[in-house]
């Protein structure tokens, strides 16, 4: 695993519309796998996003971790990088792919599609990334991972109360998961297909 500080310099550069959507069909790929075998997912939007929590907790814990770890390269606790590098892939892709089929499914409700939405989340995920940082204040890994929990909260409040802004809060929080992924990407964990 390269050090932290290599894995924000490969993200912190502009990013295309279409470089993040390649980066979002593959975690939604990746994320695939998390749902149960032989069960379709919730039609509820609702009940999408709250599956999403336990995994954005574990998201939140395992990127804060590996934020105060000591840089392993060489040593043998590397091994611990990794694995805290898979929790925080897998936990980002499940929870990627329940956002976007809770977005799907409050669009067919509501009735737009989510495509009108992706976009804005793509052009978000762009401005966060280019000054990506393992210094500043809020290391970026550590911000996105809270902030969707923040999110999939908020959507799951306006989904409760049936309000307009159900589409963006979900995309936000799309948007967030996005970061992590690309940088879980970037750690070498998931090379983009």
């Amino acid at each position: 695993m390269d050090s932290l500080d290599c894995i924000y310099r490969r993200v912190a550069r502009p990013w295309t519309a279409d470089e993040l959507a390649g980066r979002h069909r593959a975690a939604y790929r990746r994320g695939s796998s998390d749902l149960p075998a032989g069960e379709p997912p919730p039609e509820r939007p609702i009940t999408l996003l709250a599956t999403a929590v336990p995994r954005l907790i574990s998201l939140a814990v395992a990127s804060n971790v590996l934020h105060v770890l000591p840089d392993t390269r060489h040593q043998a606790g590397a091994g611990v990088g990794v694995g805290l590098l898979a929790t925080i892939d897998a936990a980002a892709t499940g929870s990627l792919l329940r956002c976007q089929l809770a977005l799907e499914a409050d669009g067919r409700s509501r009735g737009y599609h989510p495509d009108e939405w992706l976009p804005l989340a793509y052009e978000q995920t762009a401005e966060w990334l280019e000054p990506a940082s393992p210094t500043s204040a809020t290391p970026a890994l550590i911000e996105h991972a809270q902030q969707a929990g923040r999110l999939a909260a908020l959507a799951i409040g306006a989904l409760d109360r049936d309000t307009p802004s159900v589409p963006e809060a979900i995309a936000d929080c799309i948007a967030h998961l996005l970061v992590v992924c690309v940088l879980a990407d970037e750690a070498g964990q998931n090379p983009p297909a």
